[in-house]
């Protein structure tokens, strides 16, 4: 019972704060990784500190659980403070060391105390007969558990902070799942059920007026805020102006005239459109502007319902949007002669999946002869800076990928324009269409018109894209990530602006750079063949490492495809974690003749220590252990060897499956993600038994090495390896680490 409420509450925990702390950092997609990292080397250390001073209690492991769990609610109350805290100014991000401490003080003590948590749940587990694989198992159940009521949650509309609060409620339920043997059985479960329905009930009706209260904290003028499986949606009104926040990042306010600009432009490129497609941009009424062009059919499609709907409430509009995923929509779609895309920036891999070669590609398929592309790239009105200019080259390569006219005028903002047949070259053929039109507005006019076709900065952007060496933005190499964080870190480096990241190298350079890689992978490897204790830490630690890595490539690559991975982590996620548990059962399986990890030692001759301190005690259990068979350190390497072998195949197809452009889906995902479990459990499991784990806590090590090899693997996919090379690449890696871990064995 206290393994899988260790489980559960770590992944309940988990989830609430990443979300808080997503809003906190303006949605910067890279706080996942570093934030899991974080989490994950927490975790590490409360495995593995003070073995001999911390000694594990029924009485001390529940107090634990019910403090870490009743101090959720507080945590997110921090998060939300912290701006206010530490001196920070609304709309601008903290320096960089307070956002450090910010992230630290939040991630860290939970995942420390979880992490303590379950080595003394083990310990105490591992006292009564079950193997160390076992008790991982049972917490990776908590887990999935977790991940359940998680995603149902937020799928319901649950708010971020009901969940919290519900997860606080869980605090006197520990206290009486640990004393039940204290109190009749009809008692716990009516003293249980009370106290569950008291937390929900207190919960539902105190969490909107806490949840609008903390928003005030960072929008004095906040009128809503609702949680959606993409975002957090704030609105503020002052006066007559309403604004729309996406993690508390302007997206959208009642008072501009810039939805003109992308709306006009885009169709006075086409003499007549009369089918029209517009992905977004419901609430800055570009479907009202297109439709001063009388087309006959405009389909308008949004992804997000909830920020829609607060839009329509605060702001009085009323849409005819179909609520659906753009990609999926525009892909069993029609012809169109007007396509105009108006999703957020490239600036995650939620949005950057509007902007690739495969989306053009698509974007192509469905426009008839002479149909055109708009959409938006974000220029400053006189610099571009060279990191600037990556980010915008890789987005009108990708265009140029698929059509062999692309167009980028420079105005308020940048506008691609893409056809398969040639543009208009001057602004007097849109002047001559705007009027025939009869169309009157307030920014774009035949001057206006003029001034984007005539002013210099069209024919510098042009030429300054021509000398830059970038890559097509795609699905398997997001540009998104790179330039994320490149620029996350120039907003406190401000020296960075100006870096050129073509000194990084392109994805052939990082290829090229991969054997240095590998030959010093190996060379660790070799150095932890020296011992037993060190071979077992080892293969815990690539376990957790290739874990890591394969699990961050397979749930990127779901979101470039189907953008829907916020809605579907906690379930993806669960898949994972359903592996983790399916592993451990079947290596426990498989070894249940041992008796337990500690009379799986016995029979290798060696005393654990760290379990019997009486030696007699001991040798009593070992002289009934001898009865039983058990597998030699031999069968055991065979075992492991394999499972390495298992997860480089499984790498080798994800990477040929990306590279393809082969589509698992949500189901093919789900079913990788559970191999990848599986495959890191069995090793985990495979570690535990390996010969001469007797001297010190061998379940802190193995665990802590676990979780320290994924948050290595979190933090080098995350920051260094898609960001630079791309998910292929990555991929790869994963096969060749899983490859040379053959040297441990």
């Amino acid at each position: 019972m206290l393994l899988f409420l260790v489980g559960l509450l770590a992944i309940l925990c988990q989830v609430v704060l990443l979300r808080e702390l997503n809003v906190a950092f303006y949605g910067v997609e890279l706080l996942y990784g570093i934030a899991l990292a974080a989490w994950m080397a927490g975790g590490a250390a409360g495995a593995a500190c003070l073995p001999r001073l911390l000694v594990a209690t029924r009485g001390r492991l529940a107090w634990l659980l019910a403090v870490t769990a009743f101090a959720l609610p507080a945590e997110v109350a921090l998060i939300r403070a912290s701006r206010w805290l530490l001196g920070g100014v609304p709309g601008a991000y903290l320096p960089f060391d307070r956002q450090a401490v910010v992230l630290a003080v939040s991630v860290l003590p939970p995942s420390f105390i979880l992490g303590l948590a379950f080595r003394w749940a083990a310990q105490l587990s591992a006292a009564s007969g079950r193997p160390l694989a076992a008790s991982y198992g049972i917490e990776s159940a908590g887990a999935v558990c977790g991940a359940l009521v998680a995603t149902a949650a937020f799928a319901s509309g649950v708010q971020t902070f009901t969940v919290a609060l519900v997860t606080g409620g869980l605090a006197p339920l520990v206290l009486i799942a640990v004393h039940r043997r204290t109190l009749p059985r009809v008692r716990q479960w009516l003293l249980a059920a009370a106290t569950l329905l008291a937390v929900i009930t207190a919960s539902v009706s105190l969490a909107p007026r806490l949840d609008l209260l903390m928003t005030a904290w960072s929008h004095p003028t906040v009128v809503e805020t609702r949680d959606s499986p993409y975002a957090r949606v704030p609105a503020t009104a002052t006066g007559s102006q309403t604004a729309l926040f996406l993690d508390d990042v302007l997206v959208q306010e009642s008072e501009t005239a810039l939805h003109e600009e992308l709306a006009h432009v885009t169709a006075l490129q086409h003499p007549a459109p009369k089918r029209m497609l517009l992905l977004g941009g419901t609430l800055e009424r570009i479907d009202v502007e297109l439709r001063r062009h009388g087309p006959e059919r405009l389909d308008v499609v949004e992804l997000d319902r909830t920020y829609v709907r607060v839009g329509e409430r605060q702001m009085g509009l009323r849409s005819t949007a179909v609520f659906d995923d753009p990609r999926d929509f525009l892909r069993r779609s029609g012809q169109y002669d007007l396509i105009v895309v108006a999703m957020p920036a490239p600036t995650s891999g939620q949005s950057n999946r509007f902007y690739t070669a495969e989306f053009f590609g698509e974007c192509r398929r469905h426009l008839a002869p002479g149909g055109v592309v708009g959409f938006r790239i974000e220029l400053p009105e006189n610099v571009l800076t060279p990191l600037l200019a990556l980010r915008t080259a890789s987005l009108v390569f990708a265009a140029r990928s698929a059509f062999p006219f692309v167009d980028v005028l420079h105005g308020t903002s940048g506008i691609a324009l893409a056809s398969s047949t040639p543009l208009p070259a001057g602004a007097d053929v849109l002047a001559r269409r705007l009027e025939d039109r009869g169309l009157l507005t307030k920014l774009v006019t035949p001057a206006y018109l003029r001034y984007l076709y005539e002013n210099d900065r069209r024919l510098e952007l042009r030429e300054r894209l021509e000398r830059v060496k970038a890559d097509a933005n795609s699905d398997a190499r997001p540009a998104c990530y790179q330039f994320a964080a490149l620029n996350w870190l120039a907003k406190f480096f401000p020296s960075l602006v100006r870096f050129d990241p073509g000194l990084l190298g392109t994805a052939d350079a990082w290829r090229r750079a991969a054997p240095w890689g590998m030959a010093f992978a190996a060379l660790l490897f070799s150095l932890a063949r020296r011992s037993n204790p060190m071979r077992a830490t080892a293969i815990a630690g690539v376990a957790g490492l290739v874990g890591a890595l394969l699990e961050t490539v397979l749930l990127l690559d779901y979101q470039a495809r189907s953008g829907a991975l916020f809605e579907r982590l906690g379930v993806l996620i669960m898949a994972f974690m359903a592996g983790l548990a399916a592993g451990a059962w079947t290596i426990t399986r498989s070894s249940r003749n041992h008796r337990g990890s500690a009379g799986l030692l016995a029979a290798f001759g060696r005393h654990p220590r760290f379990l019997f301190p009486d030696v007699e005690e001991f040798a009593q259990k070992r002289r009934s252990w001898r009865t039983g068979t058990c597998r030699g350190p031999r069968a055991t390497r065979t075992l492991t060897a394999g499972l390495f072998v298992t997860m480089g195949i499984v790498g080798a197809a994800t990477a040929g499956l990306i590279r393809g452009g082969a589509d698992p889906g949500f189901v093919g995902t789900a079913l990788l993600m559970f191999v990848v479990g599986t495959l890191v459990a069995a090793l985990f499991g495979c570690a535990c038994v390996m010969p001469g784990l007797e001297d010190g806590p061998a379940i802190g090590r193995l665990y802590g090495a676990d979780l320290a090899g994924g948050a290595v693997g979190s933090l080098l996919a995350g920051l260094v390896l898609v960001p630079m090379a791309g998910l292929v690449p990555t991929a790869w890696v994963v096969v060749g680490i899983s490859l040379l871990a053959l040297l441990l064995v």
